[in-house]
């Protein structure tokens, strides 16, 4: 862990959480400064027809949500646990002194801010592609973390339904552009997609 997350959750209460426990829901007022030490949790919204829209994962070290706590507005979105984690709970104000005290806290919030801006900028994008660009898009842009990933995170990360994922890389796999070993995708012609994300 970062020596600055860990000055951080000194001054904070870790608390565990098994995996499904909802951290909160969008519309509750967002009070205290949150940060993942370990595990995995999605961020989300749930739209008109029950269907979950998947904004970002976060994976540890990271703070998660600390945009409206710092506005002091409601949670814009839902966090859940995919996996087993544990998080550090910390009083705003004390945060809010850290930050002041130590430049290097409030280096590590700014930097933080900025990734998240390009999440958003990145979310933005994809969502302007069709399906097929976003998926081409994906892999691409994943190659390295595609053997870890299963077919059925990469759905939930597009917000694709699982039946259309299948048949975007049934099509992908007879044009020779992936293969799959094990339900892992393993890219076969870059160049060749590349050329058909240009095309859509």
């Amino acid at each position: 862990m970062d020596k600055h997350f860990e000055i951080i959750a000194s001054f904070g209460k870790k608390i565990h959480f098994k995996k499904g426990n909802i951290l909160f829901f969008q519309g509750e007022k967002a009070k205290k400064i949150l940060i993942l030490l370990s595990g995995k949790v999605r961020i989300y919204k749930v739209n008109a027809r029950g269907f979950e829209l998947t904004l970002h994962t976060l994976t540890h070290t990271n703070f998660i949500a600390e945009m409206p706590v710092f506005e002091g507005i409601e949670y814009p979105a839902n966090a859940i646990c995919e996996q087993d984690c544990e998080i550090c709970v910390l009083d705003f104000e004390k945060f809010k002194k850290l930050c002041i005290e130590n430049g290097e806290v409030g280096f590590l919030l700014l930097t933080s801010l900025i990734g998240k801006i390009r999440i958003l900028e990145n979310f933005i994008r994809q969502k302007s592609l069709d399906l097929k660009s976003r998926l081409l898009s994906f892999l691409l842009e994943n190659e390295e973390k595609l053997q870890s990933l299963k077919q059925k995170e990469i759905a939930v990360i597009l917000n694709l339904p699982p039946e259309s994922l299948s048949r975007f890389l049934k099509e992908l796999k007879q044009k020779e552009l992936i293969c799959t070993n094990k339900g892992k995708i393993i890219i076969l012609d870059k160049e060749k997609i590349q050329n058909l994300i240009k095309c859509f």
